[in-house]
């Protein structure tokens, strides 16, 4: 039975998420996550796409991202491709890594974009430790977005996002946060 054809366009947002196969963790430790986000970052370069936000659990992730007239399942397939090849090299394994081809939605709204990167940084509310501040969690985007860190790779374009709640970024983060910690409420 064939695949239904991926949505694409090359302006379009994307919410783009790929989860481990069942037997598997997607990220062993910390050093996996990193080595993660250097590859997006690596490709970013390549391709010229933008994150909007993300966030890196142990069997899955979730990315925003901006294609920005690349085709989005280059992008991915460079990302995770290599990071397959990394992650069984590291791990002394080989076969599939991702359960499937990474499933991605596009954004069509502004509303639904809101929602979207609510639901993103509000991921790590499923770890224990975490469930009150995901914040804290360090392979994702909130902190970023609420100026508790510095973005070590340049990755992230928080601008666009935070830049839909006020041009003063006092304002945005304090909105923002509502946004985030009301969604987390539900």
């Amino acid at each position: 039975m064939p695949r239904i054809a991926r949505q694409k366009k090359e302006d379009a947002i994307f919410h783009v998420m790929a989860r481990s196969i069942s037997e598997v963790d997607l990220f062993k430790d910390d050093e996996d996550k990193l080595n993660y986000l250097a590859l997006v970052k690596k490709y970013q370069k390549t391709y010229e796409f933008r994150v909007y936000g993300y966030c890196l659990m142990d069997n899955h992730l979730h990315l925003i991202i901006d294609a920005n007239g690349a085709d989005i399942s280059r992008i991915m397939h460079s990302i995770n491709f290599s990071y397959a090849q990394y992650f069984n090299h590291r791990h002394k394994r080989h076969g599939h890594l991702f359960q499937d081809r990474f499933k991605s939605k596009m954004v069509k709204s502004e509303i639904y974009l809101y929602a979207l990167s609510a639901y993103v940084h509000n991921n790590p509310c499923d770890i224990k430790g975490y469930e009150n501040c995901p914040e804290k969690y360090e392979f994702s985007s909130l902190s970023i977005y609420l100026g508790l860190r510095h973005d070590p790779y340049e990755l992230v374009d928080d601008g666009f996002i935070m830049g839909m709640f006020s041009k003063n970024p006092k304002k945005a983060r304090e909105s923002y946060m509502k946004l985030v910690y009301k969604c987390s409420d539900k």
